[in-house]
């Protein structure tokens, strides 16, 4: 099996800010594996937070190198990823292990989605994110995203709670808010009371990413649910969370990949927990594998190719915030023309 990669630059319509970062351009590697006519193709957006950049990404990859080249197939491929697993080099890891599910179900002649024994048609809408600016700005992005059932509203310590409401009756869909570990926890128990009264559908983190007491004295005291994001990296964190919030956000860039992502949905299910698939600034290679398990999960939040200037591939649509995914083999995804 032959390995390539290469690095790609991505940028958004605007310069994309949650409490943590601000994001003006950013870089993904792109894997490629060939066995004979068959490729599979997949991609790492790296995240500082979670210990990885382009360089990490690549050395990963190299390291991975005589293990995909010696591997008899896709199938040997990912159980050795899976052996390797961990919170390191999350992102890396699920490059090659979306590449390796793109060409399994091309050689098997299914979608991916077929492949998990999963409902085309079962998708959640996903969610369109609205990144932290001025009021004014966040408003104006709102009205864009017109026909989008469920908004994602980024909150900071120092937000406004009032842009919240603006854009709730602006534009009438239901809205969810993101805080990125910004807040201690009375700010987070102050600020829900008053998100509560908006009516807000739930609150994704809260509090800092090592503090599940803390997740857990919020959720005792306010009526929003409460998601896990920065918290619940992996399918070990699902355990130590579980009692402490109301859902876990699983993303293939945090998690390691496909597999570790169904296994997360399904384990936060026997506990009771719902499921957000969200992501990270990703093109359309790695949103469509995302979107292709999302319907083991209450939620989507795969919203990042339409965020990009030029999305690079072309993959899962989005009508209104309703998923359509490709009926191809394997991911079904495919380079945009110029």
């Amino acid at each position: 099996m032959q390995l390539l990669h290469s690095v790609i630059q991505l940028t958004p319509r605007h310069i994309f800010r949650t409490a943590r970062s601000a994001v003006a351009t950013s870089e993904s590697v792109i894997v490629t594996l060939a066995d004979g006519s068959l490729t599979g193709v997949g991609e790492a957006a790296p995240s500082r937070f979670y210990g990885e950049t382009t360089e990490t990404v690549i050395k990963y990859i190299e390291r991975m190198r005589p293990a995909v080249e010696s591997a008899a197939n896709e199938s040997e491929l990912m159980a050795e990823l899976v052996s390797r697993g961990g919170r390191r080099d999350p992102a890396a890891r699920a490059s090659l292990e979306i590449a390796a599910h793109d060409m399994m179900g091309k050689r098997c002649g299914v979608p991916l989605y077929s492949h998990f024994g999963l409902d085309r048609d079962a998708t959640p809408a996903t969610t369109m994110s609205i990144g932290l600016d001025e009021p004014k700005v966040m408003l104006e992005k709102a009205l864009e995203a017109e026909g989008f059932p469920l908004l994602k509203i980024k909150l900071d310590r120092e937000s406004d709670l009032s842009i919240v409401e603006r854009i709730k009756e602006s534009t009438g869909a239901r809205v969810t808010v993101d805080a990125n570990c910004a807040w201690t926890r009375d700010e987070a128990v102050e600020k829900l009371a008053e998100l509560a009264r908006i009516g807000i559908e739930f609150a994704e983190q809260p509090v800092a990413a090592d503090d599940v007491e803390g997740l857990s004295y919020v959720r005792d005291r306010t009526s929003v649910p409460i998601f896990a994001d920065e918290s619940c990296p992996t399918s070990e964190d699902v355990p130590l969370v579980a009692d402490a919030v109301d859902g876990i956000v699983i993303k293939l860039m945090k998690c390691g990949g496909l597999i570790e992502a169904v296994k997360m949905a399904r384990m936060a299910k026997e506990r009771g927990l719902r499921t957000l698939i969200g992501c990270m600034m990703e093109t359309s290679l790695s949103l469509t594998a995302a979107a292709h398990v999302s319907p083991l999960c209450d939620y989507a939040d795969l919203d990042s190719g339409l965020l990009l200037v030029r999305d690079p591939y072309v993959g899962m649509t989005i009508e209104r915030g309703r998923m359509i995914l490709p009926d191809k083999p394997g991911l079904g995804v495919e380079p945009r023309g110029e």
